[in-house]
């Protein structure tokens, strides 16, 4: 595989896509002692082994790259100012916890002990900002930074993937759930906790197939891969129902209003609507259903489900379903689980001041960090190839605010962190989500609900 080691930029794109997270609860707060990172790097020769995931033959020498004595440094860029600024608090969740960390000493690793520390910058959600801001705090070359962890959004990863794959630099923990994070041709290049877009079409899909199995169903989507996930997934899981798709909207990335778009859908007086929107489009289209005096079924986007805009979406968002594997830490029934007490305890001892420890994308960002510092506890060589071995050989629960019986768990074949998830409901009085059914486990069947082009996207 040819080098190429400077990133090149893609057009600004707003691809739309996250975070966001929010409910669930769990019995315990007890990490597994399963974690089968079973680490496996190169013969010695840096060729790779039979039983290798990661091909380093063709990597430069750097594969300690950005560890400086006891510290390790990862590289972030997320959106920290305008209309997308609610997703910095990603970061306040994932440093309340590496301060955790590093206040007991650092997080241990072939016995010796080291700090955590990430360096980030603001991209506005703009790709090309986003390869701007690698390239300075990681280096063109790689040089600078340990791993990638934890960008956001999918245009920004997927503008940054091919550099850093050819310079062998991890970037974990993507922050988007985009299926195109299983593609083989990029294995340094993995996601996070948040399970597949294509999974919660699934789950939809499943949940109509018992609740309204004749269901006409009208479609807003994003006019890119985003809404692409969700609108190509979806109709794969109703085929051979008798759930029928009447309708199917678009609008354009970064948009706020989509109220012509719900007027037309809500024309077809469809019985299900789901919200394949991200972002201020979201509680828009909720509030405009609403204006219509169109009441369907109705399922968002994962991304959707933050404090911030189902705050913004009010009693418009009242009953609305959507999907998720992490606990809701605005709903008072999880109030005495042992995995929130040490999440609000972390937060209040380690946390900024001004962070909002009820908000769901703070839950998020925490977890990502208790996930990554698990797998760097298995770890028996502090490296890059090392690193990226362990995390497509995962087996971790009871971490972070992971809903009880989510598994990260990844395998050759499979590099999807998190296929499990948890069907929950809006109460808009209480502003949170009620856990609705049983947690639902795709494991290993991603690639079966996924359009393989999604996946080879």
């Amino acid at each position: 595989m040819r080098r190429k080691p400077i990133l090149k930029a893609l057009p600004a794109l707003l691809a739309l896509t996250l975070v966001a997270t929010s409910c669930g609860g769990r019995s315990d707060d007890k990490a597994s002692d399963g974690n089968k990172n079973d680490t496996k790097t190169t013969d010695g020769s840096g060729q790779q082994t039979s039983e290798t995931i990661i091909d380093t033959a063709d990597c430069p020498d750097n594969g300690t790259a950005g560890i400086n004595g006891d510290t390790i440094t990862l590289a972030s860029s997320f959106p920290q100012s305008g209309l997308t600024a609610a997703f910095a608090q990603i970061s306040k969740g994932y440093n309340a916890y590496f301060a955790k960390v590093n206040a007991a000493g650092g997080v241990e690793v072939g016995g010796k002990k080291y700090k955590i520390e990430v360096k980030d910058k603001d991209d506005e959600y703009n790709a090309s900002k986003t390869v701007q801001n690698i390239n300075e705090l990681a280096g063109q070359d790689g040089s600078k930074a340990f791993a990638i962890f934890n960008v956001v959004g999918t245009a920004n990863n997927i503008a940054i993937r091919e550099a850093m794959g050819e310079n062998c630099v991890p970037n974990v923990f993507a922050a988007t759930g985009s299926p195109a994070w299983g593609n083989p041709e990029y294995p340094w290049l993995i996601g996070s906790t948040l399970a597949p877009y294509t999974l919660e079409a699934k789950a939809f899909a499943d949940y109509l197939a018992k609740e309204k199995p004749t269901a006409k169903v009208a479609m807003l989507v994003q006019d890119d891969d985003f809404g692409k996930a969700y609108e190509e997934a979806f109709k794969k899981a109703v085929e051979g129902t008798d759930i029928e798709v009447v309708k199917v909207a678009t609008y354009a990335a970064g948009a706020g209003d989509v109220g012509a778009q719900v007027t037309g859908l809500a024309a077809t007086k469809a019985d299900a609507f789901f919200v394949g929107a991200t972002l201020l489009a979201c509680p828009n289209a909720l509030q405009k259903a609403k204006g219509a005096g169109w009441s369907p079924i109705t399922f968002v986007s994962g991304t959707c489900i933050s404090k911030t805009l189902m705050g913004l979406a009010g009693m418009d968002g009242d009953k609305v379903l959507s999907a998720t594997n992490i606990i809701d830490p605005a709903n008072p029934a999880y109030a005495d689980l042992p995995a929130m007490k040490t999440y609000l305890e972390d937060l209040k001892t380690y946390g900024a001041a001004d962070v909002d420890p009820t908000n769901g994308i703070v839950a998020y960002g925490y977890t990502q960090a208790a996930v990554l510092v698990e797998v760097l506890k298995g770890l028996d060589t502090l490296d890059r190839a090392s690193l990226m071995e362990a995390m497509h050989n995962m087996d971790i629960s009871g971490v972070g605010m992971l809903i009880d019986g989510v598994k990260a768990k990844t395998g050759p074949g499979d590099p999807f962190i998190s296929e499990y998830l948890q069907m929950a409901q809006y109460d808009g009085a209480a502003a949170h989500f009620n856990n609705v059914g049983e947690l639902l486990d795709f494991e290993g069947k991603t690639a079966e609900y996924t359009p393989e082009a999604m996946i080879n996207s």
